[in-house]
């Protein structure tokens, strides 16, 4: 799955400057390069006045040029030294000037040429890419998607028809986005923005001939003009929807239109506690009551026989997660009727027309702009529409790490309680190179692990790899990698990632059985999750978590539930997680279910702690305001895009949260200082929910009475001392480290060296990686690596040319190679005889560009044993056996429990004989 790529330039605004803006642009660099390298100079100069006995505050005086307020004595010796650090000063001040003038005179430039260019409606001028400036390094490649597959470009393919652009200056992007700009004599239009890349400020364009071709299959028949003539729509979400077809996805190549039916989402409203916060007031109200809730907000429905694995879908203007569920053997059994009426007022018969996939109105994004279902379906065969999947369940879900946020909201928690939870932290980076077996989980050589790199591939194939320089230098990385992410709070745990899903059996109870509140298979406070059917308690998370945000649920697939358990595992088919349509789990995780996942955590030490400090927290309830429509058109797309690139800086509600969460005030703080911090927290939330639909609604709550106040009194400070981990901020930009839990895996988690000596690897047979072993490296092969290997070896450090979308970088490293006029497996070979024969240690570049020559070798030289993945009975986790193995049922640990249980028995056993003889 995502294995195609196609290669496409990224440039920036700054590729679309006349001749004059380029030279502004480069005096402004020129002059910001000189002031930084003079900056250089100063710390050494500083040192040496201090040593003369200077203060800060005369040093500072000094920088300002005012000597005669310095009270110190200035003596001969220090004049030389004084007057040089006045002088590069001064010298700063003034290249701080000249590239301020310089940008201000570009930046005039740009907004007077883009207003003219307005008052003559695009006659005055039009853009054109500063092609010469293009390299190898604009290059990028991106998974194939809807789009790049009807406009038909081909696999590998560097095109030209679409173009990403990085948005520096919005004068620029405006002039473009309003009037194009040309590229080797053609014309390039705004095509779309996805969310992540207005996040980026990024903009994607497409030729204006390809997009004339391709306009009715990508918008499935609809035009610009015919969605104004209905009302138009809010552009950002018209933007995200354009954005569908750019999405990567694998071409569904027998899916089929007729198969389908769209119908209204199942919503009911759910009673419970919760804390209403008015956005109007900043008033805090625990209220009971009934919230609406839209049960299948994003999510259709498929048959078993379509896929037996959930599914997120991508078609025009259809998007969301498919799961799977038999709603034709819901109605046999129930002996319900098979009609159901789509959005549109039509009847449909799911059986007679063998109805397999449902849609719902949530899905179908733009669905008020056809007069029907069959509308749509005409134009998706007309036009040559197509349908994508991507994000599909895996077979083997890996366990996940748990992050800060969700950390450091459990704040009423002992020493040892953080042990516990960080035990498997510490036990894995202490044991990095324990064994061979250690070593290779840490490498990542795991039955999770099914997109393997070569070097991950040849080590499995061919352990004594790891007796190697090369082998050692990753695993030193790997370990430094988990000691940062060990102490920024990305602890080992007990979960797993998994799709959320509604009800499914309410939900059809609601459409086939037209029952209004439909009891379903779950009641409150319940999830079936069969991943974990040997848990009966669970702790559902989502990030981004703000606020404290634990679900505890009682799982109803964990055997205690006996018979319940076996029949719900006959509707609930797959590992997602599914959840009660009475329980506010949606309002306390902020999910819909169009592809959200939940991390999933079964470990029993967590969940009490979670279950303790959830105790009084009820979920955050708001009016969220609703984006209106507006006419589409060239300012009103620029207008949305250029609200969306400025607002929706959620990152700084986020780290004030955070600041607050590692206030001293938890620690050793009273009820009411904690409770005020809570309620500050609350607020925060409900601010940094309206701040990510600001873009869409232009629309955010103003504070109001004390609590700006109170938000300066709590985060007025520097960030929480972790961040240096888990943000990578500088030391002086975190507080010093308090007793708050993130806080103390600093001295918890060790940081011990690797060792390998003890381990007795076998020495490395080189040959084995090699298909002529006759082979002798040339020397200028061999300098050619050395060169490239330098450039290259931190981008493409244990990476995959795919699975990173680096495989352009690759083609064109081993296209340098190629120039020599050898074969790339001779260069293989040359590479290994030169790298492993020479007991070299910069081999970075060669597994990312040559390792699957390798790994192909070690296949055909070294006979394997063939293996098999089984699930272990008792935990569920998956181990790899070999393949004629028919006894093994159970993982190392699990047997290992197993079999002291079975002996405890038997002593049991043996002792009651002994009595009864």
């Amino acid at each position: 799955m995502l294995d195609i790529q196609i290669n496409l330039y990224a440039v920036d605004t700054g590729h679309f400057y006349s001749n004059h803006e380029k030279y502004l642009h480069d005096m402004n660099c020129k002059y910001r390069k000189e002031r930084n390298y003079i900056n250089n100079k100063l710390p050494g100069l500083e040192k040496r006045l201090k040593e003369y006995g200077y203060t800060s505050d005369d040093i500072k005086m000094f920088k300002a040029d005012k000597s005669e307020k310095v009270e110190r004595d200035i003596l001969e010796g220090y004049i030389e030294t004084i007057q040089e650090y006045i002088k590069w000063n001064s010298l700063i001040v003034h290249k701080r000037e000249k590239a301020k003038e310089s940008k201000n005179r570009l930046l005039k430039l740009l907004a007077n040429k883009v207003a003219h260019n307005e008052l003559t409606d695009g006659k005055d001028h039009i853009r054109y890419i500063r092609a010469d400036e293009l390299h190898d390094n604009n290059i990028i490649s991106v998974f194939e998607s809807a789009l790049t597959r009807t406009i038909g470009i081909q696999k590998d393919e560097l095109t030209d028809a679409l173009l990403v652009i990085q948005v520096y200056y919005f004068d620029v992007f405006k002039d473009i986005s309003f009037y194009g700009f040309m590229y080797k004599g053609e014309k390039y239009r705004y095509f779309t923005s996805s969310a992540g890349q207005i996040r980026k400020k990024k903009a994607v364009f497409i030729k204006e001939t390809v997009w004339n071709e391709i306009e009715k299959s990508i918008m499935c028949g609809l035009t610009i003009e015919k969605i104004n003539s209905k009302g138009g729509n809010n552009v950002n979400k018209h933007l995200a929807y354009m954005a569908l077809s750019n999405s990567a996805t694998d071409e569904w190549k027998d899916f089929d239109i007729d198969r389908c039916i769209v119908i209204d989402d199942f919503e009911t409203n759910v009673k419970g506690t919760y804390d209403f916060i008015d956005e109007t007031d900043y008033s805090i109200t625990r209220m009971n009551g009934a919230v609406p809730i839209t049960h299948t907000d994003g999510s259709g429905m498929m048959l078993p026989s379509v896929m037996t694995k959930n599914t997120m879908f991508r078609a025009p203007w259809i998007k969301g997660l498919l799961g799977v569920f038999d709603f034709k053997r819901f109605i046999e059994v129930n002996n319900y009727s098979s009609i159901i009426i789509d959005i549109y007022g039509k009847e449909h018969d799911v059986i007679s027309e063998d109805i397999q996939i449902i849609f719902t109105k949530s899905q179908f994004k733009m669905w008020k702009f056809y007069v029907s279902w069959d509308e749509y379906k005409d134009n998706f065969k007309k036009f040559h529409c197509q349908a994508g999947l991507c994000n599909t369940e895996e077979d083997r879900i890996k366990n996940a790490k748990i992050n800060y946020q969700m950390l450091q909201t459990l704040t009423n928690i002992t020493d040892d309680e953080i042990d516990l939870l960080a035990s498997k932290s510490i036990e894995r980076i202490t044991n990095v190179c324990s064994s061979e077996d250690t070593m290779k989980d840490i490498l990542g050589i795991t039955p999770y692990n099914t997109n393997m790199t070569a070097f991950q591939k040849a080590v499995k194939i061919y352990p004594p790899l790891l007796n190697d320089t090369y082998a050692k230098d990753v695993l030193r990385e790997i370990k430094n990698s988990l000691l940062k992410k060990y102490r920024s709070g990305k602890l080992e745990i007990n979960g797993k990632y998994v799709f959320l899903l509604p009800d499914y059996y309410a939900v059809c109870e609601y459409w086939f059985g037209h029952i209004e509140s439909p009891k379903g298979l779950l009641s409150d406070n319940e999830v079936f999750c069969w991943l974990y059917k040997f848990y009966d308690k669970l702790d559902c998370l989502r990030s981004p978590h703000l606020y404290r945000e634990h679900a505890i649920r009682f799982n109803v697939a964990n055997s205690v539930y006996g018979n319940r358990s076996e029949k719900i595992r006959e509707w609930f088919t797959t590992d997602a997680i599914y959840t009660s349509t009475y329980d506010l789990i949606s309002k306390i995780l902020m999910f819909d279910v169009d592809g959200d996942k939940s991390l999933v955590v079964a470990d029993r030490d967590f969940i009490r702690i979670a279950e303790r400090n959830m105790n009084g927290i009820v979920p955050l309830f708001y009016n969220m305001l609703k984006a209106e429509p507006t006419e589409l058109n060239n300012k009103s797309i620029y207008t949305g895009l250029n609200a969306a690139f400025t607002h929706g800086n959620i990152g700084i509600y986020s780290n004030n949260i955070s600041k607050i969460w590692n206030n001293d005030i938890f620690i050793s703080g009273s009820d009411n200082e904690k409770q005020e911090l809570m309620d500050v927290i609350k607020l925060l939330c409900m601010e940094n929910n309206f701040c990510i639909d600001s873009a869409k609604t232009l629309y955010m709550p103003e504070r109001v009475g004390e609590f700006g106040n109170k938000i300066s009194k709590y985060t007025n400070c520097k960030l929480p001392a972790f961040f240096e981990f888990a943000k990578d901020k500088d030391k002086s930009q975190v507080e010093k480290r308090n007793e708050s839990f993130v806080n103390k895996l600093f001295d918890k988690v060790p940081n011990k060296p690797i060792n390998t000596r003890g381990l007795k690897l076998n020495k490395i047979d080189y040959r084995k990686m090699m298909s002529n072993v006759n082979v002798v490296c040339s020397k200028e092969v061999s300098d050619l690596y050395d060169t490239l290997n330098k450039e290259y070896r931190y981008k493409v450090n244990m990476k995959d040319e795919y699975i990173d979308n680096l495989h352009y970088v690759a083609c064109s490293i081993r296209n340098e190679f190629s120039k020599l006029g050898y074969a790339e497996e001779t260069i293989a070979d040359m590479l290994v005889k030169y790298l492993y024969g020479g007991e070299k240690r910069a081999k970075q570049l060669f597994w990312f560009c040559y390792g699957q020559y390798v790994v192909n070798n070690l296949e055909k030289n070294i006979t394997s044993k063939k293996t098999k993945f089984i699930q272990c009975i008792d935990c569920g986790e998956w181990v790899e056996v070999d393949e004629m193995d028919y006894m093994t049922n159970r993982c190392k640990v699990c047997y290992g429990r197993y079999r002291k249980e079975y002996f405890k028995l038997k002593k049991r056993e043996n002792r009651k004989n002994v009595h009864r003889a």
